[in-house]
């Protein structure tokens, strides 16, 4: 495979310079919308939804709300711009670069991919809303209680744990459309990923035992769906190609 040089990645910069200004027009445009018209209600929908009974959120520092907010809004306006950064990302590569000299799809195709691609990510994140953060958040709740302690969680961070774990479910369902896509255009066979089977296993322990406490439970809530779609994605692959 080609690999990119210094020269390369400075003609790709001066190509993109003006799309990403319109990326970040568009991430503009939409994290002002968001802030004024949607970050309220969604912070006060994921607080009255995941919030466990009893349970209180607090504000440790007087921006804390403030800069949930912003972060929220910018959450949509990264996601109302990513379709874009994709597409200008695909165009680069593929005209000034020999990285994707041999790769080849139509607009019909990556609109079907794109479609699919956004239903699966919204499967992932009903998923982790309606069934997995809230017997998570109750039974992180219980732990608290079964100590005689009040839980008292920061709105920020209760927000971003949230919003993190709604992020990789939502990454975790892409994976059928993802491995089909690298095996269907010959980047990687699919005995490869037959092979590594086990590497992905610890690889997503690891990645619950990171982003979830130190126990069990928490990390098989976030490492077995994601082991599941493996092999899901591995029948998946089998008969598409």
């Amino acid at each position: 495979m080609t690999e990119l040089t210094l020269r390369d990645v400075a003609e790709i910069l001066v190509a993109v310079r003006m799309k990403l200004i319109k990326v970040i027009g568009i991430i503009a445009v939409v994290w002002a919308l968001s802030y004024v018209f949607i970050a309220d209600h969604v912070i006060e929908k994921v607080e009255e939804d995941l919030l466990p009974e009893g349970a209180k959120l607090i504000t440790q520092a007087p921006l804390e709300l403030l800069m949930l907010k912003i972060k929220v809004s910018l959450v949509f306006g990264f996601l109302a711009a990513l379709p874009y950064i994709i597409y200008i990302t695909y165009k680069t590569l593929k005209e000034r670069t020999e990285l994707l000299k041999d790769f080849e799809i139509s607009k019909s195709k990556a609109i079907l991919y794109a479609i699919v691609a956004a239903i699966l990510f919204v499967m992932g994140v009903a998923y982790g809303y309606i069934v997995m953060l809230p017997l998570f958040l109750k039974f992180l709740y219980s732990i608290a209680q079964s100590q005689g302690v009040l839980a008292l969680y920061s709105i920020a961070e209760f927000i971003n744990f949230v919003v993190l774990m709604l992020a990789v479910f939502g990454v975790t369902f892409e994976m059928p459309l993802i491995m089909h896509f690298l095996v269907k255009n010959g980047i990687v066979d699919l005995s490869t990923f037959k092979y590594y089977r086990r590497h992905f296993y610890v690889v997503f322990f690891v990645i619950g035992a990171i982003i979830t406490p130190p126990d069990v439970f928490t990390q098989l809530m976030v490492a077995l769906p994601m082991i599941l779609f493996f092999e899901v994605s591995l029948a998946v692959v089998s008969v598409t190609t």
